[in-house]
């Protein structure tokens, strides 16, 4: 009976924080930091091409989704966090621009220090 209550309280606990998380406001990130981590982004789906390339088992969809985790691991950000935002410039047409330009010259400029 004492494991019945610790399991059904455990659970409703658990029940109650993944409510709470979700009613938190997203933020759209900074311009800058999507900026980054959409580059980052591109770089995983243009290595996830090279490895479907080299082996022709691979699932694209499911090898893209581990390394865009792996990216928002490294810049400490949630899916929601990044589709929120992404969605934000996306609905701004004249902000999108301006980020997939700056996404572009960054990345032109990433290039050229890794190249000296």
């Amino acid at each position: 009976m004492k494991i019945a209550l610790i399991c059904i309280y455990s659970a409703l606990t658990i029940f109650i924080f993944s409510c709470n998380r979700k009613n938190k406001k997203i933020e759209v990130l900074p311009f800058d930091t999507i900026k980054v981590v959409m580059w980052d982004i591109l770089n995983a789906e243009e290595f996830n091409n090279i490895l479907i390339i080299k082996d022709s088992t691979l699932k694209k969809t499911k090898s893209n989704l581990k390394l865009y985790q792996q990216v928002f691991f490294i810049h400490h950000l949630s899916k929601e966090q990044f589709y929120y935002s992404y969605q934000f410039y996306e609905q701004h047409p004249d902000q999108f621009k301006v980020l997939m330009d700056s996404v572009s010259t960054y990345g032109s400029r990433q290039r050229e220090t890794s190249n000296k």
